[in-house]
């Protein structure tokens, strides 16, 4: 099924796809024994050229290492079928149903038909090195490393560490923003509904997201860490909808100006962007109590994009045959 098809089926439950790719990745909760969730994520590049990760979760995840451990090598080509399309924080996933069944190489035709397009006809080079990506430990960071590292290091996608106390908010765009209930981006407004250009929707679903602009500090610098809604309702323990229903008299709501002069560990996404004369800001992409919770490593996933295409396939075919800048505006705690 090509990308665009799975995008328009994402969060709307009509229909559960099978897809077909050349395995990228292999990313496994169970393979670097990490506590908690047992979860497996493949990275799949399609025909068309995009790379989509695929989530397995528990029994599915064990079922995964089982039949990887009887084929004896790492796959180059998989079909997975009945797959859910989800976009959560604007990134799509393919989760795992209990419909979901692996395909491997040449166990279906659009398998072998696939495989027989990439270099070596599929065979199994003995040198190739394996797929499995494992966990990469955040490392810690001062506000001033953090500056010096965005324009001394060379362009990349990495995440650290980076524990300091929130001095204020800055106010310039506000602090929440209308977003589509779907993808979560932001929302054009026309003259009787929204439309959403990511999801391609002439009337979409609105919702009000945090997007919240914290000014920071350690006792080396100060800097603008950039916070979303998924992080700033688990902040809060309140959703940006019922926050802006209790906002009396005051530009922020009591559970944001709440956190002035606190103390926070928060984990920063760093991409392209932060290496450019056009960085403003730090993504947060987890927020901790700090010194309280350790993160445990985390997976980098791939968002690489190979445009060599392959040849068409049917993979309803298969399955069947097979069953830093600081704005202007900052408010801050007044004192006293």
């Amino acid at each position: 099924m090509p990308y665009s098809q799975i995008l328009e089926l994402a969060n709307t439950g009509k229909q559960i796809p099978d897809i077909i790719g050349e395995l990228s990745a292999i990313r496994s909760t169970i393979t670097d024994r990490l506590p908690g969730a047992r979860r497996v994520m493949l990275t799949l590049l399609l025909e068309s050229g995009e790379n989509v990760c695929v989530s397995m979760f528990d029994s599915m995840a064990l079922a995964f290492h089982t039949k990887l451990d009887s084929y004896g090598r790492e796959p180059r080509v998989i079909i997975v079928t009945s797959v859910n399309p989800k976009i959560v924080g604007g990134r799509l996933f393919l989760n795992g149903t209990s419909g979901t069944h692996l395909y491997f190489d040449s166990e279906t035709s659009a398998g072998k038909e696939l495989s027989d397009t990439l270099p070596g006809h599929g065979a199994d080079p003995g040198s190739s090195t394996s797929k499995v990506v494992h966990a990469q430990k955040v490392e810690p960071m001062t506000i001033s490393e953090l500056n010096k590292f965005i324009t001394t290091a060379d362009s990349q996608i990495i995440e650290f560490l980076c524990t300091a106390e929130v001095t204020g908010i800055q106010l310039d765009d506000g602090w929440c923003y209308i977003g589509c209930s779907g993808c979560s981006k932001k929302l054009i407004r026309e003259i009787s509904s929204f439309t959403c250009v990511s999801c391609n929707e002439t009337n979409a679903v609105a919702a009000l997201r945090y997007r919240v602009k914290l000014s920071v500090s350690d006792h080396t610098d100060s800097a603008s860490f950039l916070s979303f809604d998924m992080e700033m309702a688990k902040l809060t323990n309140i959703q940006a909808s019922e926050a802006a229903q209790i906002v009396v008299d005051t530009e922020l709501p009591r559970s944001l100006s709440d956190i002035f002069g606190k103390t926070y560990t928060f984990q920063l996404k760093l991409n392209d962007f932060n290496f450019s004369s056009k960085h403003q800001t730090f993504t947060i992409s987890r927020i901790f109590p700090e010194r309280l919770l350790a993160p445990m490593p985390a997976f980098v996933v791939a968002v690489s994009k190979r445009g060599r295409p392959f040849k068409n396939l049917n993979i309803s075919e298969a399955s069947t045959a097979s069953s830093s800048s600081t704005a202007k505006k900052t408010h801050k705690k007044k004192n006293g």
